[in-house]
């Protein structure tokens, strides 16, 4: 319920942000208006294999012993199987672990 509850604020929160932007350009001088470009700086994958460990021995101390944890990606992702109805378990483990940090969920419930 948590992770609904946040998802539905931030979607909420970015869609308030990007309606403020607003579409008017104070400089009106076209001859002189600079045009720049940003990119975006990617996220340095963790390849700390402590932090691996970590995760996956607290998965598995809550019982989850089909979830693999992936540190060459940013954020560090699960992926495996875990039981019906415990993804926010599994997730709410995975990023305590994690010291706080958010994971990509890769992982399926198991049918």
């Amino acid at each position: 319920m948590k992770i609904r509850f946040l998802a539905v604020l931030s979607l909420a929160v970015a869609l308030f942000a990007g309606a403020c932007g607003g579409s008017g350009n104070a400089n009106t001088n076209t001859a002189n208006t600079a045009v720049v470009t940003a990119t975006a700086t990617p996220l340095a994958a963790n390849t700390d294999p402590a932090l691996k460990t970590n995760i996956e021995s607290e998965l598995k101390k809550k019982g989850f012993n089909n979830i693999t944890v992936d540190v060459t990606t940013a954020p560090a992702t699960i992926r495996g199987t875990y039981p019906k109805g415990k993804l926010a378990e599994v997730v709410q483990t995975a990023q305590l672990a994690n010291g706080g940090k958010p994971v990509k969920n890769e992982a399926t419930e198991e049918k």
